[in-house]
């Protein structure tokens, strides 16, 4: 599962990284979390497009909001399999946090630091553009943190997953070897949906409990 992740890349990183330029103001996020606004990549005939959606699908599950789609049952499941064909899309991302256990979370992001993208799918819904994003299982050490990942492609591969045959698409459904990746630990504060600020990403080690002296003699 993918439920918090990070964009912090400048106008100018997107235009190199992707070819697309944004007009309105890019803020650095650093703890985007479902139902908020984040850039998402389209294909729009012969050019790419950058908008900014809303993560997640609201209404489809009672009480529920669905942020990822399965890689294993995207062309089966009726919410996703109409979007797979036709409205994939990239999804910008400087990394993304993943829980181990309970107030111990990580933060992912490649090696090389660069921005990213996940595949995702869009949606319009009640006038609002809309995505989730499609998860895989989970290898390497990137299995001892959360047994699913985001599908993070490979920049040669982002052309086929947005104007790809569906066929082509299916082929990218694969998750990226781990070694491409840093992880870290990171504060539990990001577990908190109002913190949003550059220290969630700073390497964070645990207090040690220091037991009690009087223990030590019982």
């Amino acid at each position: 599962m993918c439920g918090r992740f990070t964009v912090t890349a400048t106008p100018n990183e997107l235009l190199n990284r992707f070819g697309v330029t944004i007009n309105s103001n890019l803020a650095p996020r650093w703890n985007v979390a479902p139902s908020q606004l984040s850039p998402i990549i389209k294909a729009h005939g012969m050019t790419n497009e950058i908008e900014m959606a809303h993560f997640g699908l609201e209404g489809v599950v009672a009480h529920k909001s669905l942020i990822n789609a399965r890689a294993e049952t995207i062309t089966e499941k009726p919410t996703f399999a109409s979007a797979f064909r036709t409205n994939r899309c990239l999804i910008v991302a400087s990394g993304w946090y993943e829980w181990k256990a309970k107030g111990e979370a990580y933060h992912i992001q490649l090696g090389d630091g660069r921005v990213m993208a996940f595949g995702g799918l869009s949606f319009t819904k009640a006038g609002q553009s809309r995505f989730v994003i499609v998860t895989a299982a989970a290898t390497g050490a990137l299995a001892d943190i959360h047994h699913r990942t985001p599908l993070v492609l490979a920049a040669k591969h982002w052309q086929s997953w947005l104007q790809g045959s569906t066929q082509e698409a299916q082929s990218l459904l694969a998750p990226i070897e781990s070694q491409h990746f840093n992880t870290y630990q990171v504060s539990p504060d990001v577990g908190n949906v109002r913190n949003d600020h550059a220290g969630l990403t700073a390497p964070y080690s645990p207090p040690k409990i220091i037991p009690d002296q009087a223990d030590l003699f019982s």
